[in-house]
């Protein structure tokens, strides 16, 4: 039996949330969890986020004596930590002086673009797994670090994500559903523009977009975030869903990898969405272009899926029908959960071994 501390955000529909609720339905290990959004919480509003920049010293060090008070109490096996955000080389360090296994599971483009404590704790794990194919062989190369990292792909929730059935009717012609970003920004005007004067219903929703709205045609509809099921509901109020991922990424002045994938790319298949995604080197390894899910590499390719599936709503539930036979269960959480944990009883194993110089009974 593994003895598991998991760190990471405890609200519903975070990603963090869904991996340790995987791997707490594991017979073989015993959990135990801490909420790091308990001591570092997000605030939207600007007065708020000015005070918590000098609040946020001392919600780590909080973080950090939870994190020792449940070590010594709980006496893991490992510490399981969900990307990390206000967990310290100096935690590391001491966490790993107790005998503990340290593990991080990353989940974005890039270790170095979340401040300073992030990048410095990063290299300091026994392990980190990555959702990103293109980590493991860059961590040393190119982000410097000399620990071991593996890939474990996203996954989809099915408590949250999983429908049985496509929708029964719809309210927009296209539908998405992600934070605003510039690079997103400038695909809608372009998608906008392809379109030209098509009467085609478009839904936007994500954290950004409502103060643009604006910029975008007046029968647009800008929403703000949808999250938990109302995120899938949203996606599936569509007749087309659009999966973008953030290929542009430059961090502190130097261009690194960006997305391949994103937690949408299995999710609107476990919605029973039809979709199309944004062409990337690992997508054509996910989906079957032809049967499955439609690619697009530019706006203008985008906006000529949509003219081409708009009409055609038998093709349309036939690759939804098979994207969703593709993704369901292979692509969930639960079975990423499976993956992930074997890494991690790996590290235990090895480390138990070295400590004790003999392997870890069963």
């Amino acid at each position: 039996m593994t003895r598991i501390l998991f760190v990471g955000s405890t609200w519903h529909g975070s990603s963090a949330r869904t991996l340790r609720e995987g791997l707490a339905a594991k017979e073989r290990i015993t959990l135990m969890d801490i909420g790091d959004d308990h001591f570092l919480p997000l605030y939207r509003q600007l007065p708020l986020r000015i005070a918590n920049r000098f609040l946020l010293p001392l919600q780590q060090r909080e973080l950090s004596a939870a994190v020792l008070r449940n070590v010594e109490a709980f006496q893991p096996d490992a510490v399981i930590v969900y990307k990390g955000n206000g967990i310290t080389a100096k935690l590391l360090r001491e966490v790993s002086a107790r005998g503990v296994a340290t593990v991080n599971v990353f989940p974005d483009y890039s270790p170095h673009a979340y401040g300073r404590h992030l990048r410095d704790a990063m290299g300091c794990y026994d392990l980190v797994i990555s959702t990103k194919p293109f980590h493991p062989p860059l961590w040393d190369s190119l982000y410097g670090y000399r620990n071991e990292c593996v890939y474990v792909p996203h996954g989809y929730d099915p408590t949250i994500h999983y429908w049985a059935a496509p929708a029964k009717s719809t309210r927009y012609d296209v539908t998405i559903c992600a934070m605003w970003r510039p690079e997103y920004h400038r695909l809608m005007l372009a998608f906008a523009a392809a379109l030209r004067s098509d009467n085609i219903s478009v839904a936007v929703a994500g954290l950004g977009w409502e103060a643009r709205a604006r910029e975008f045609p007046a029968h647009w509809a800008l929403l703000p975030p949808q999250t938990g099921p109302a995120y899938g509901e949203f996606l599936r109020s569509g007749r087309i869903a659009i999966a973008p991922i953030q290929t542009e990424v430059v961090v502190a002045g130097e261009r690194q990898p960006g997305d391949e994938d994103s937690t949408r790319t299995y999710e609107l298949a476990a919605a029973y969405c039809f979709f199309v995604h944004q062409r990337s080197r690992l997508i054509p390894t996910v989906y079957d272009e032809d049967t499955e899910v439609p690619f697009w590499s530019d706006a203008a390719e985008l906006a000529t899926l949509v003219r081409r599936w708009l009409p055609d709503e038998t093709g349309r539930r036939r690759l939804a029908k098979n994207a969703h036979a593709r993704a369901v269960p292979g692509y969930s959480v639960p079975v990423r959960a499976d993956q992930v944990l074997a890494h991690v009883e790996r590290i235990v194993h090895r480390r138990y071994t070295r400590q004790n110089g003999q392997p870890i009974k069963p």
